[in-house]
């Protein structure tokens, strides 16, 4: 047997008393950029707190409530912690500071967001065309912007490409994006995903815990895909359906990626 060691970048917070200050703070943080947190490794740093064990329960409580997932805790020895508490984490070392990106313009989301309609539905079906040549982005890498859609209908439709740095969230329902994600951007959905394009970055759906929700694209090429929280990176993909259209769906704590004829 082998074992084989990675490197992961990790959002290390470090909570301050008085703790309902601390957690504005981090409400503050997710009403700018709803999807901040999601699917990010988070360490909880209490070093030289001699923080209550009690107390240390309802911080996890108040993290897990705002879909925080704490990975581990550094500064809390592992006998200490109670039965279903993250494990004790620590060395590491310190890296350069995670910026919150800004929220994107309003003005300009809404001129790419639309609700869906008998029209688009047979649009995005039959006529949707790949907007990027094979292997190649026809858009230039910007600055991160999250993009939250708190719209209340069960899906929307992006009718224009997803481009690297951006990040669609739409906690609530579908997305349909009628073009290409681009490598380094993301799509974040409460439902299920709908790519007319080639998806190059991340596609996570289901985030609102459903395990019936898909992913679909017309050539799969992403650098990660999740549903309902389990996941998968590029080199964990079938050959077979690599720049290929295919369908990832969730099976007995599995993904299983299909062809998608």
């Amino acid at each position: 047997m082998k074992f084989k060691g990675k490197s992961f970048i990790a959002i290390v917070l470090s909570p301050e008393p008085p703790f309902d200050a601390w957690f504005k703070e981090i409400d503050r943080i997710i009403a700018r950029s709803p999807g901040f947190f999601i699917d990010r490794p988070i360490i909880l740093d209490v070093r030289g707190s001699n923080i209550p064990i009690d107390d240390l329960e309802q911080l996890l409580s108040g993290l897990n409530e705002r879909s925080v997932r704490v990975m581990g805790i550094d500064g809390v020895a592992g006998t200490r912690l109670k039965p279903g508490m993250p494990p004790s984490f620590g060395g590491g070392r310190l890296a350069s500071d995670v910026e919150v990106p800004e929220p994107a313009n309003a003005d300009e989301v809404a001129k790419t967001v639309s609700k869906p309609s008998e029209k688009t539905a047979k649009t995005t079906n039959g006529e949707a065309k790949e907007k990027e040549a094979d292997g190649q982005s026809s858009t230039k890498p910007e600055e991160a912007a999250v993009i939250a859609l708190n719209d209340d209908s069960a899906s929307i439709v992006i009718s224009e490409p997803v481009r690297s740095g951006q990040s669609i969230l739409h906690p609530d329902g579908d997305v349909t994006v009628i073009g290409s994600v681009s490598s380094g951007a993301e799509i974040i959905a409460g439902g299920s995903i709908h790519v007319y394009g080639a998806l190059r970055g991340r596609a996570l759906a289901g985030v609102a815990g459903k395990d019936n929700a898909r992913i679909f694209c017309t050539k799969l090429d992403a650098e990660l895909v999740s549903i309902n929280g389990l996941y998968k990176v590029a080199d964990d993909f079938d050959g077979a359906l690599r720049n290929a259209p295919a369908q990832i769906r969730f099976e007995n704590e599995s993904l299983v990626f299909e062809a998608l004829n």
